[in-house]
C-alpha cells in the first residue's frame, strides 16, 4: 500500500473505528449507572444474576475478558452470543423492531454500532474511566476503544511466492489473480475502500473487483484463514493479523503473511434491558 493510503488509513482508523461502548438506552438508566451508590447497583446486580452478551470477539479473547469479569462480579452469569459483525447488527435491529432487548452489552465494529447510534438505539453512559482514554479513541459518553485489530491480507505461500504478491490494491485487478481470491462481505472492508480511494473510485474499483470469480466467505477470520490454508484460494483479501499469526504458532505448513497491514477495532456497547445494574459493574 502507498504510503499516503497508509496514512490516510490511519487516520480513518483513529477516528472512526470504535469500541468498548459503554451505553446505557433509558436517561433513568443511564441516572443510575451514574448516580446511584455503587453499593446499591452493586446488590442490584446480585437480584439480576445474569449479563447477556451479543459479540464478534473471538472465542478465546472473549473468554479471558469474561473470566476476569467473573473473577470480579462472580455472582453474575455472563452469558456470549458469538455473531459476525453484520449478523450482529441485523439481529439487534430486528429483536428492536419487534420490542425485544435480550442482550445487555453489544461488541461489534465501528461502522454497525455508527448506525445503531444514528438509528437512536445507544443512548449517553460517561464511564468513571472516560478519563484514561485520549480524545482520539472514544466518542465521550458513548464509546471507547479498548483493542485494536491489525487487518491484513493473507496468502498461501505454497500457492503464491511472495515476490509475486500485489504491491498495491489496483494490483488484485490482474487477470492472473482471477478466480483465486478470498473475500468476506464486510461493509467494514468497503468502506475502508472507499475512504482511501474515495467514493468514485472506489466504487469503479469494486465493480472491476467482483468481475474476478471471488470466494465469497463469511465466516470468522480464523476460519477463512484454515481454508486458504487448505488451499480453497490462494489470498484472503481481508484477513486479521491474530488469525494469521495463530495457524503460524500451531506450526502449519502453509505459512501465510500480510503485505498490506490496517487496523480495526473491536467494540462494545450497552443496551437496553430488565438488567440495568450489571451493565454497569
Amino acid at each position: 500500500m502507498r504510503s499516503e493510503d497508509g496514512h490516510n488509513m490511519h487516520r480513518w482508523c483513529c477516528g472512526l473505528l470504535l469500541t468498548f461502548i459503554a451505553l446505557s438506552s433509558l436517561w433513568l438508566q443511564r441516572a443510575w449507572c451514574q448516580s446511584t451508590d455503587r453499593t446499591q447497583f452493586i446488590d442490584s446486580a446480585k437480584k439480576e444474576g445474569e449479563l447477556v452478551i451479543y459479540g464478534s470477539m473471538n472465542l478465546r479473547d472473549a473468554n479471558v475478558l469474561i473470566g476476569k469479569f467473573r473473577e470480579k462480579y462472580p455472582f453474575i452469569d455472563v452469558k456470549l452470543n458469538r455473531l459476525t459483525s453484520d449478523k450482529l447488527y441485523a439481529r439487534v435491529i430486528s429483536e428492536t423492531r419487534a420490542g425485544k432487548f435480550l442482550a445487555d452489552i453489544l461488541e461489534n465494529n465501528a461502522l454497525g454500532l455508527y448506525f445503531m447510534k444514528k438509528a437512536g438505539l445507544l443512548a449517553y453512559y460517561l464511564s468513571s474511566e472516560d478519563r484514561f482514554y485520549p480524545k482520539d479513541f472514544k466518542d465521550q459518553g458513548y464509546w471507547t476503544t479498548s483493542n485494536m485489530n491489525l487487518h491484513v491480507t493473507s496468502y498461501n505461500t505454497r500457492r503464491v511466492a511472495r515476490d509475486q504478491l500485489p504491491k498495491k490494491w489496483e494490483d488484485l485487478l490482474y487477470p492472473a489473480w482471477k478466480g483465486k481470491m478470498m473475500l468476506n462481505p464486510s461493509e467494514q472492508w468497503f468502506s475502508w475502500i472507499l475512504q482511501i480511494m474515495g467514493k468514485e473510485k472506489g466504487l469503479k474499483y469494486m465493480r472491476e473487483l467482483s468481475q474476478l470469480n471471488l470466494t465469497i466467505r463469511s465466516e470468522s477470520a480464523a476460519m477463512r484463514v484454515d481454508l486458504i490454508a487448505a488451499g480453497e484460494a490462494v489470498l484472503d483479501i481481508d484477513s486479521t493479523y491474530g488469525a494469521v499469526n495463530l495457524l503460524k504458532k500451531r506450526g502449519c505448513a502453509y505459512r501465510l503473511d500480510h503485505p498490506w497491514p490496517r487496523a480495526g477495532q473491536p467494540h462494545w456497547a450497552r443496551r437496553r434491558s430488565s438488567r440495568p445494574s450489571s451493565k454497569c459493574c
